[in-house]
């Protein structure tokens, strides 16, 4: 169903999401996949230096250089990730405006840009993480009671404990449960948390916010788009990783296409329906 007081034809539509999506990515098709191309280097060449930390699971000795290592590796595949998206909104926002975005385009760097993406994902990080960490404290005190019990000689089938075993199990299959849903939740209406940072010049909270605000009355649209742009990328894997130079770019202009029809619809909604003078 539509939102309330919105014109039935005003939902999103995900073939011409599809269609001004391929479009757009067809404009600049070599200048798409090459930048592809440089993030995929950047983020091989920076993989080593995330791996050293794994080290100490061949049951080698692990310092604190090696963390350090690790640390400066993972911040700056971070940053490549954060300018590579900034690049490639840039791009796709241009090419569905009718323009030809070329590879220095894709490349120039956007210092604004660039701390209000990443500073979005920080602040979606930190909103996940709290419940996270709370689930994941309950479920170590489960295990921990579990443990406890094994070690004084319980077991779970004798008839005093099967009650409480039986609730701890529900316990912990609820809020997996509940996890996942949430983690599903976030992944459908955050889909566009780098196009709201970028072109709407939002807070880090403020564009966590927004996405809720513009995805929730389509969410169901919303999770079929997100299972189309898996099995693209997915079938982009399956070709040797090198569909993915072509899969990587092509989503990003259907997630910027689609984002740009519900602003476009937001709009109209709002046109039609006037909030009252305050």
């Amino acid at each position: 169903m539509a939102p309330s007081g919105v014109p039935p034809a005003s939902r999103l539509n995900l073939g011409d999401a599809i269609h001004e999506g391929w479009t757009a990515f067809c404009r600049a098709p070599w200048s798409f996949v090459l930048f592809a191309l440089l993030l995929t280097g950047l983020q091989i060449l920076l993989q080593p230096l995330q791996d050293h930390i794994l080290r100490g699971a061949r049951g080698e000795a692990i310092g604190p250089a090696d963390w350090l290592v690790f640390l400066l590796g993972l911040t700056a595949s971070l940053a490549a990730s954060c300018w590579g998206n900034v690049g490639l909104v840039r791009g796709a926002w241009q090419a569905l405006e009718g323009q030809r975005p070329s590879f220095g385009e894709l490349l120039r760097w956007d210092g604004p840009g660039f701390r209000r993406v990443l500073k979005a994902w920080i602040a979606l990080a930190s909103v996940l993480t709290i419940p996270l960490l709370a689930v994941t404290l309950v479920l170590a005190l489960a295990a921990a009671v579990l443990w406890l019990l094994e070690r004084t000689g319980f077991q779970l089938s004798d008839s005093s404990l099967l009650l409480p075993g039986v609730l701890l199990a529900v316990l912990v299959a609820l809020l997996l449960g509940l996890m996942l849903l949430a983690s599903l939740y976030f992944g459908v209406n955050q889909q566009f948390l780098a196009q709201v940072a970028l072109l709407e010049r939002r807070g880090p909270l403020a564009s966590v916010q927004r996405g809720r605000a513009l995805i929730d009355p389509h969410w169901i649209m919303l999770l079929l788009l997100l299972l189309i742009k898996v099995t693209l990328m997915v079938l982009g894997l399956l070709t040797f990783t090198v569909g993915l130079l072509v899969a990587w770019p092509v989503v990003n202009c259907i997630t910027t296409a689609a984002y740009r029809q519900l602003t476009r619809i937001e709009a109209e909604a709002e046109r039609l329906n006037p909030a009252p003078p305050y």
